[in-house]
């Protein structure tokens, strides 16, 4: 899915894409066949490419396309009002932080970052010293870099820290972290 227009790539990490291919090869109760695991490859870019997409595969186990397709449609719009949500709180933080003089920083990660066995209490420790935890993904809607870049869109991920960096830059009650569990890319 491309998040930003000016973008000249949207793709997703390779390996946030076999993550399902890992798991697949790895849990025990997968690989000696006591847990059926379904793991297709799935394309994100519209809501039409996926409800295609999960037709074909839901053909196979005799489900109504009419009904996968309004499964589809639902999963979307929920998809769509969590995104619209985030973006609405971090607008919200940031008003908080310009009105009572506070700061924030932008702790930008990729989705698996929200999880506190990969974080390791990085967003607990910042809040504890009585400063803002933001998200990339909760203000990247705010600013455009400047464009061309001198460097590749290549993750969608990268574009929305980029936007978020460009924010930062012009909010002096803003600092940005980027975390990283492995280089990926353009990390």
């Amino acid at each position: 899915r491309n998040e930003f227009d000016e973008a000249n790539n949207h793709y997703n990490c390779p390996i946030v894409t076999s993550y399902g291919e890992n798991i697949k090869n790895n849990v025990e109760e997968i690989t000696s066949g006591q847990v059926v695991f379904e793991n297709p490859f799935l394309s994100f870019e519209s809501e039409k490419i996926i409800a295609n997409r999960l037709v074909t595969i839901f053909a196979e186990k005799n489900i109504p396309a009419k009904d996968v397709k309004n499964a589809a449609k639902l999963g979307w719009a929920e998809l769509m009002s969590v995104r619209d949500k985030i973006r609405a709180k971090g607008e919200e933080v940031l008003k908080y932080l310009e009105e009572n003089n506070k700061k924030g920083i932008v702790l930008a990660g990729r989705p698996y970052h929200i999880d506190s066995a990969i974080n390791h209490g990085i967003p607990e420790l910042i809040n504890s010293y009585d400063v803002a935890v933001l998200t990339e993904d909760s203000v990247a809607h705010l600013a455009k870099p400047e464009r061309p870049l001198i460097v590749s869109d290549q993750w969608m991920y990268h574009s929305r820290l980029y936007a978020a960096a460009t924010l930062v830059s012009k909010k002096p009650y803003l600092e940005l972290i980027q975390l990283n569990s492995f280089g990926c890319g353009l990390d």
